[in-house]
């Protein structure tokens, strides 16, 4: 990623959005340890996906969209490599304070929870249809 932005930072020709995702340690309820950990959880879990849409790249949408960089591109949810089960939002809520009350007490994720998965599903489902991958 670091070498897109090095390259893309002299292009002149469109306007540039650079979007990144880092964890607030206290206000996530994240260890100070865990902000690299943290980011690659929101990436796989589809909450905070990476793309780059570069307009030199030719003139339709899926041309320009590359989703380069995320896991399992073609399919919905990546998987965890350690269950190969998919690593959906909800999982990735786990992992933060900030989720906390969103879960009862026996574990299972609110409405609002998966609301939010649901939502971070479609989100993804149109990055892969404009970057040309959808099945």
């Amino acid at each position: 990623m670091r070498a897109t932005l090095w390259r893309d930072l002299p292009y002149r020709d469109a306007r540039a959005l650079v979007n990144v995702f880092t964890t607030c340690q206290p206000e996530h309820g994240v260890g100070d340890d865990m902000a690299i950990e943290q980011g690659r959880r929101a990436v796989q879990s589809r909450a905070f996906p990476l793309f780059v849409f570069d307009p030199r790249k030719g003139e339709r949408i899926h041309e320009r969209l590359s989703l380069h960089g995320n896991p399992s591109m073609t399919e919905d949810w990546a998987k965890d490599g350690k269950t190969g089960k998919p690593y959906t939002f909800v999982d990735y809520a786990r992992t933060e304070g900030r989720f906390r009350r969103q879960f009862s007490a026996d574990g299972e994720p609110s409405e609002l929870l998966l609301t939010a998965q649901a939502d971070r599903l479609r989100n993804w489902r149109l990055l892969q249809e404009l970057a040309g991958l959808s099945k």
